[in-house]
């Protein structure tokens, strides 16, 4: 196949603004094929089942988003600008203008049992570890006193966790256009409460 990795690496950015769109779910061989003008049997060379096709555009999304976020902020940063640092780059993340319609993951998490079982945990994998850089920046900034060496850094996960799908909410169904600084307002409120531990 001529230049095979790069038809790949263009079904697969257009796919996940699809999966934006429409979730995961909606991607298929069939879809594919038609969008790109390339025939199905061509396609499945590169992806065997429209379960391949969906497990490779939340890997490719997986990747983007480790080096657009995660990479973005480097660990050197002081402890205490580490999470709203973080925090900032994922809602930048969601805001994309290749993401039409929001976070992927957001998205693919609502479609539950819906979807493949290696494309589910697949998904729980990328969320595992996106949750464990936030608790580990948590935990640095407990460490050198910027926030509380009380506070429950599984909680403050969950409430930033909280704030994201509120922005993907207000931003993506409420098209409402404060909704970035209210949030980073909500943040720099809950930051200011751990503070206290």
């Amino acid at each position: 196949m001529v230049n095979a990795e790069a038809v790949r690496e263009r079904i697969l950015t257009h796919a996940v603004t699809a999966a934006s769109a429409h979730g995961l779910k909606s991607l298929s061989i069939g879809e594919m094929a038609r969008e790109f003008a390339v025939p199905k049997s061509r396609l499945f060379t590169l992806f065997p089942s429209s379960g391949a096709l969906q497990l490779a555009v939340l890997e490719h999304a997986a990747a983007k988003f480790g080096k657009e976020v995660i990479e973005a902020v480097p660990e050197s940063m002081a402890a205490g600008s580490r999470v709203p640092a973080l925090f900032a780059r994922w809602l930048d993340w969601s805001r994309s203008p290749r993401l039409t319609h929001g976070c992927p993951f957001v998205h693919a998490s609502s479609e539950g049992d819906d979807l493949p079982e290696p494309v589910r945990r697949k998904l729980t994998d990328v969320l595992d570890h996106w949750s464990g850089v936030l608790r580990a920046a948590v935990d640095g900034a407990k460490r050198d006193g910027a926030l509380g060496k009380e506070i429950d850094a599984d909680q403050l996960v969950f409430e930033l966790y909280g704030l994201y799908l509120s922005h993907h909410f207000w931003h993506w169904s409420m098209r409402d256009q404060n909704a970035r600084t209210r949030t980073m307002k909500a943040l720099d409120r809950l930051l200011k409460s751990a503070q206290q531990g």
